[in-house]
């Protein structure tokens, strides 16, 4: 295939900082990955697609309530912005839904898992300044992880360095955010703490959070191995505004749903882990980690008028063991292979409630259920580059899931499900590079994936062998190029088909059938002036079910919900001084179906503009920043309907226009 020809296909991706790369030697290097700001950090770049990553510079002036928002610069990355107290906000890639019923993506802190047993993505124990970078792939080609890396995963990596900083933010809804950051190196001894509290009222009613978290980190350094000990607590209490009609989410944004003034709740996260690394030589390494965590949930939630308020509440504790071993044994091929392990104890409960107040009522049991949930999985990987020009590394990958499951009810009695025999999981694993000039680098990759049922759709009280996992198959094409040694862009296409995929549809979990995704990203940075960058960004996502499964015959040809056909942004930085950096920040979503059946219309669709400045002083720095710069609407939508021909949308708007003002001391 000729390069023109690639050209035609294709995704771009951007680097506002410029290419990391020496300005004597402007050459594509045999990787993917694009950088998203001025530095770089570890990177993984024996993956052969979408590796997008954040770095430091780009994260420092970021102040959110959800964490996660912090993805809202990465390509490809959609947001689902509920706004509903501690379940605020999710991200998605690869054109599956934001709605937490379809787990998708792993996430990783240092290497650690920070998904919840369903799928969420748990990120609210850490703040921006704590974060040195986050790492986004998308794709079916990374071995290193199997469960929930459907389509892809998140690494985000905390800051292990000397700095000492700590700032204050004063921003609209009367918002009052402070954040710490210390480390300390004496000898072979490295110690880092990070801290933030933030309190908030919330652009609508009813939605004031309180959110804390706190992290420590203790390192020592051998000759050939380091020891660290690593803990995080969080905790976050939030009111909950509850969901609006269309007209009421129109007319009066601001206002809170009259039914959900007992709604909110609050959520507990706490971690410690160890890990270790040893060099045998320059050309063998072993890591491993080990950890233990627990997240803890409680929510009081009405979803309509027309429900009644609900306890919710969830204790997870999850272990688990990580190994990894690299060896290059010759100078064009190496090795890497690796182990996991994790086992869940969750309970899950869902109780009615006395009088629609924040009472439990156990004699009302909707679900009271208790899960032994198990996983392993393990891989290799042969990696070789012959020469300059090409390199590329195939990997095979085995998972297995086991456990068991209760579901008691108000009289204690336990009725006993196992978990379905899903057998081992084969996924192989394909990455290559090929540089066709000193400019250009073809990428491509392939592989297999898997999602299984999750929660109670996991286990059954008969036929064990009567469900199977989700097998997913993807590949991506792409070109990495840079211009006149100015224009830096990736272009790439991609698409991923699933067997009998799993979803939950109209409140229901099954199989809804045989699916497809697809897209054509595109992306460019373009360093104009010394001092003037810009980037800009599009994906662009086409979903349908190709061949439904007996219980959804009427959704064949329609495409799959809750997932924005498009996604851009565009952005720039102009450094007016030594002393000021201003930034531009254009955020773009596309629209999407609420339901299945495709009717209803189609909501979701947003043009949000941020910006920033920056002003160095002898002590420190202040940053302006203010979100939705010209105070438009948007909103999350979900079809509450449990029937397929009937439309009951709920609506919670996102916030307006709003301000904030951050003073920075580093010491």
């Amino acid at each position: 295939m000729q390069p023109n020809m690639i050209r035609s296909l294709i995704t771009l991706l951007f680097l506002p900082g410029g290419y990391a790369v020496a300005e004597n030697d402007r050459n594509i290097q045999l990787d993917s990955v694009v950088v998203i700001g001025q530095s770089a950090t570890s990177i993984e770049k024996d993956l052969a697609g979408s590796v997008d990553v954040i770095t430091r510079d780009e994260l420092e002036y970021e102040h959110v309530s959800d964490t996660l928002e912090l993805f809202n610069k990465t390509p490809g990355v959609a947001l689902s912005r509920y706004n509903q107290g501690i379940i605020n906000t999710d991200i998605t890639i690869r054109g599956f839904a934001g709605d937490g019923l379809t787990p998708h993506a792993k996430l990783l802190i240092d290497g650690i898992p920070s998904n919840l047993h369903n799928g969420y993505n748990e990120l609210d124990h850490l703040f921006p300044t704590g974060i040195q970078s986050i790492q986004v792939f998308k794709g079916t080609s990374d071995p290193s992880v199997g469960l929930f890396a459907t389509a892809g995963n998140y690494r985000v990596e905390t800051r292990k360095n000397t700095d000492k900083v700590l700032e204050l933010t004063l921003g609209s809804f009367n918002t009052k955010e402070l954040q710490g950051y210390v480390g300390y190196k004496t000898g072979d001894f490295t110690q880092n703490y990070s801290l933030g509290y933030r309190n908030a009222d919330g652009y609508r009613d009813h939605t004031s959070i309180e959110k804390i978290a706190l992290s420590g980190r203790w390192q020592y350094d051998f000759e050939n191995t380091s020891l660290a000990l690593s803990t995080r607590y969080g905790k976050y209490e939030a009111d909950s505004p509850g969901y609006l009609s269309k007209q009421q989410a129109r007319q009066y944004p601001r206002s809170s749903a009259s039914y959900a003034n007992q709604d909110g709740g609050e959520k507990e996260s706490k971690q410690v882990s160890l890990h270790a690394d040893h060099f045998f030589n320059n050309d063998l390494d072993l890591s491993v980690k080990a950890y233990w965590q627990n997240f803890e949930r409680e929510r009081w939630v009405r979803l309509t008028q027309a429900g009644t308020l609900q306890n919710r509440y969830d204790d997870q504790d999850m272990s688990g063991f990580i190994a990894k071993l690299n060896w290059q044994f010759d100078p064009k091929w190496r090795l890497e292979t690796g182990f996991d392990i994790e086992k869940q104890q969750v309970i899950e409960q869902r109780f009615g409630t006395i009088g629609q107040q924040r009472v439990r009522n156990t004699a009302s049991v909707n679900r009271n259920r208790h899960y032994n949930f198990d996983t392993k999985g393990a891989y290799m990987q042969i990696g070789h580059t012959p020469n300059k020009m090409l390199s590329w590394n195939a990997a095979i990958r085995a998972d297995q899931i086991d456990g068991d499951y209760k579901q008691f009810n108000a009289s204690g009695v336990a009725t006993p499900r196992k978990i379905y025999n899903f057998g081992t999981i084969i996924q192989p694993k394909l990455n290559a590079f090929l540089n066709l000039s000193d400019h250009q680098t073809l990428f491509a990759n392939t592989g297999r994936s898997f999602q299984h049922p999750f929660g109670a759709d996991a286990y059954t009280a008969g036929d064990t062998n009567a469900r199977d996992v989700s097998m997913n198959d993807g590949w991506e094409l792409g070109l990495k190029s840079t211009f006149a040694k100015q224009l830096n862009t990736r272009i790439s296409y991609w698409e991923q088909k699933a067997k009998d995929e799993f979803v939950v549809i109209d409140g229901t979990g099954q199989n809804v059938g045989e699916t497809s995704r697809k897209g054509i990203d595109f992306s460019l940075s373009y360093p104009i002036l010394d001092n003037f960058s810009v980037w800009a960004n599009v994906s662009k996502v086409y979903t349908s079910i190709k061949k439904s499964a007996s219980t959804s015959q009427a959704f064949e040809g329609n495409n799959l919900r809750g997932i924005p056909d498009h996604t851009a942004s565009i952005g720039s930085t102009y450094n007016w001084s030594s002393d000021l950096v201003m930034r531009l920040h254009v955020d773009r979503q596309g629209a999407y179906h609420i339901n299945e059946a495709n009717i209803g219309g189609k909501y979701g669709a947003y043009t949000l503009v941020n910006a920033s400045a920056d002003y160095k002083t002898r002590w420190g720095k202040v940053i302006m920043q203010v979100n939705n710069l010209f105070d438009k609407h948007y909103e999350y939508v979900y079809d509450q309907s449990t029937n397929a021909n009937i439309v009951d949308s709920i609506h919670s708007p996102g916030a307006g226009r709003n301000f904030s003002i951050s003073t920075r001391v580093d010491f």
